[in-house]
């Protein structure tokens, strides 16, 4: 088998996306290629092979590999945002945000590029960095609008939190209502009624936090943060004086997450109400 043939089997293995063969033959073409620019065009294909196939830290190395072994890569940009991908799904954000930051400053305008955008807003979301992720979630805000409704309703989300976390309580607001205004049912409305709750929970609006955590919880059976929506209802019931209900909430807290984030203040709660 020549040299040109493995590697043209190997990226018709890619196009058809069998990437464990893909990955095989790109193996055996490394070995037979003879200068640098072939071996890290192989790399190159290598990294996007061994993201399809989950292996993060694989891709990370095979696209390392390939801007040290040429550094005039032509889409330099693709492989930093890759490498972003990947540490971001290994759970390592400080690189991830490093390295989606670099293939930004390279290009920002491709349609590709605004999910790098999208996935570097949602970094700075995460680590509470406000401002520098509402600057960028206004930026792809209007591509995602005209192009991707699921990608744009998560934009809203993100917004209305960022707007939320900033004591912006009208503004939050108004983007969770426009979000369910478009989300229709299912598990995209219940992201807005979850923030429609702690607007009213922070306007003391008891009863109403209550009723919106139960349709989030309603709308979504496998919602992703069932322990707020629990510490919400909870403390809810207390303000309102429904201290019994209140007991067996905290109960089932206490069982279903005995180191949660909300611990110390429902023990508070518990200790205040048996004093």
């Amino acid at each position: 088998m020549e040299k040109q043939n493995t590697l043209e089997i190997a990226r018709k293995y890619l196009s058809n996306q069998n990437y464990k063969k893909a990955k095989e033959t790109y193996l055996q073409a490394l070995k037979e290629a003879t200068d640098d620019q072939t071996r890290a065009f192989i790399w190159a294909e290598l990294s996007w092979t061994f993201y399809h196939l989950q292996s993060f830290q694989s891709c990370i190395e095979a696209a390392e590999n390939c801007l040290n072994l040429n550094a005039d890569y032509q889409a330099k940009e693709d492989l930093y945002r890759l490498i972003g991908f990947s540490y971001m799904a290994l759970g390592q954000d400080q690189p991830a945000i490093e390295n989606l930051e670099q293939s930004l400053r390279i290009d920002r305008n491709s349609v590709k590029q605004q999910y790098a955008i999208f996935n570097l807003a949602k970094l700075y979301f995460k680590h509470q960095k406000y401002p520098q992720a509402e600057e960028l979630l206004n930026e792809v805000e209007g591509y995602f609008f005209q192009n991707n409704r699921d990608y744009w309703l998560s934009v809203l989300y993100m917004k209305g939190f960022v707007k939320y976390y900033q004591d912006q309580l009208d503004e939050a607001e108004k983007i969770f209502e426009e979000l369910l205004e478009h989300a229709g049912e299912g598990k995209q409305r219940a992201t807005g009624l979850f923030g429609l709750a702690f607007i009213a929970f922070d306007r003391k609006d008891y009863l109403k936090t209550i009723n919106l955590c139960e349709a989030t919880a309603k709308l979504d059976e496998n919602f992703f943060d069932k322990e707020t929506l629990g510490f919400l209802t909870a403390v809810s019931f207390h303000r309102l004086g429904r201290n019994d209900v209140f007991e067996k909430y905290y109960q089932q807290m206490i069982k279903t997450y005995p180191q949660g984030r909300y611990r110390k203040e429902l023990d508070d709660i518990k200790a205040k109400i048996n004093n």
